[in-house]
């Protein structure tokens, strides 16, 4: 399902934690969590350094966070998860259409969506506050959940063609970083940037807050950035096996 070659972001500005750091977050998925995180790369066809990449980035391994609004592994907000299961079932809308999620996502996503809402599927949807309720649980269950929608929510903004060039063959995985931090609905990611540097310099350039700029560049850059959770994990410094 990842098909389009994903661009590898510029590295040329350093990641603003240090390689120690990274290989903390990652020790810590690898030992607490990678089961979790091998079956959702399996579910979405994302690949798993991918997956992990993004919950060293947002969480740093964390199940537990001082964030009560975005939670879990992952950090997703309650509206987030609702788009999520909205996506599964082919009823989210978003930059004026309807997005349904590939049919062997939804196939590979409902028996374990089932095993914690057992009628799911079935004629039955999901109460959002439920949903958000399991993904903040400090729990297995819970993070068993949080990862499999990050996951989701990384899948269907892969699949975003405003993520992708023009001719459909690159994925801007710094663009999908960033929406997925700050929202994907702003209008400079229509800008055209050769690079990463060049989309950070737009977003600090933006009408976001000045905080949210902050935020938003460096979390590109944790992932982007030299010594990155990409740069670590996709040119093989660090090892999932």
């Amino acid at each position: 399902m990842f098909l389009r070659t994903q661009r590898f972001p510029s590295i040329n500005v350093p990641n603003p934690f240090s390689k120690d750091a990274m290989f903390v977050f990652f020790d810590r998925i690898k030992t607490n969590w990678l089961p979790y995180f091998k079956q959702a790369a399996n579910v979405t066809g994302l690949p798993l350094a991918l997956i992990v990449a993004k919950a060293a980035v947002e969480s740093g391994g964390n199940q537990k966070t001082s964030n009560t609004a975005h939670v879990g592994l992952m950090q997703l907000g309650r509206d987030t998860i609702a788009a999520c299961l909205d996506y599964l079932e082919g009823k989210m809308y978003a930059d004026g259409k309807r997005w349904a999620a590939p049919a062997q996502v939804v196939v590979r996503a409902n028996p374990v969506i089932r095993k914690f809402f057992p009628a799911y599927g079935k004629g039955e949807t999901i109460h959002a506050d439920a949903a958000f309720a399991l993904a903040s649980a400090d729990s297995p269950s819970g993070a068993e959940f949080n990862v499999l929608m990050g996951a989701i929510y990384l899948q269907y903004l892969c699949q975003n063609p405003k993520f992708i060039d023009s001719n459909g063959t690159v994925l801007r995985l710094d663009k999908v970083m960033s929406a997925y931090n700050t929202g994907p609905n702003y209008h400079f990611y229509k800008t055209p940037v050769a690079d990463t540097s060049g989309l950070v310099s737009i977003i600090r350039a933006s009408q976001l807050s000045a905080g949210k700029k902050e935020e938003t560049s460096r979390h590109i850059l944790k992932f982007c950035g030299q010594g990155g959770a990409f740069d670590l994990l996709f040119n093989r410094q660090y090892s999932l096996a």
